[in-house]
């Protein structure tokens, strides 16, 4: 992990200051969609222990683990987030906790260059399209064959990955994670994997 000339912060990073950071409706869906802490710790150190220093989440939401990465480290998070009210709360918050090194990006997966970032992390970022009920909001269309779509462009990007190359995932399926990728450690039970392109 890349800790070098770690900075002082004027506000502590826990689970309490960062939901307090959120409107009332995503603090009530935190815990569904975005990362503990302690997992985009553990997460982020796998990420960046190599030396990567351009990090992708593939479905940021608010930017919990590109915060946490960040603040943890000095290399670069992006978030990837297609709902634009999100991602604008999501870099207000890098804000409020003082990073320079984090970015929500509004867009969706399919305009993403995946060459342009070092190391991946997905958590389980498109089954909202297979469980309408527990959608975010209605800011952006939700379709089954949406999933399918983003699942197999993710699958393709990150295959043309050079070797070396690391993704986490938390939780989901790991239908995303191509068959060049091996699995090479785990953590919280299983649902924290990381994954090296070979």
């Amino acid at each position: 992990m890349n800790t070098i000339n770690q900075p002082k912060y004027k506000h502590e990073l826990t689970e309490k200051s960062f939901s307090d950071c959120l409107p009332d409706y995503l603090k009530f869906a935190s815990r569904l969609f975005f990362t503990p802490i302690e997992v985009a710790k553990t997460a982020s150190t796998w990420l960046t222990e190599t030396g990567a220093k351009h990090i992708l989440d593939i479905g940021a939401g608010v930017g919990k683990f590109c915060i946490t990465g960040a603040r943890q480290s000095s290399s670069h998070f992006y978030g990837i987030e297609h709902r634009a009210s999100i991602a604008k709360i999501g870099n207000q918050i890098a804000k409020h906790f003082e990073l320079s090194n984090v970015t929500i990006l509004h867009s969706n997966i399919l305009d993403v260059d995946f060459s342009n970032y070092d190391a991946f992390y997905l958590f389980n970022p498109f089954y909202e399209n297979l469980e309408f009920a527990k959608r975010l909001n209605d800011e952006v269309p939700l379709e089954e064959n949406l999933y399918l779509k983003y699942l197999n462009y993710t699958d393709e990007q990150l295959d043309k990955a050079k070797i070396g190359t690391r993704l986490v995932t938390y939780h989901g399926n790991n239908f995303e994670v191509p068959s060049s990728y091996t699995k090479i450690q785990d953590a919280f039970n299983g649902d924290l994997k990381l994954w090296v392109k070979q």
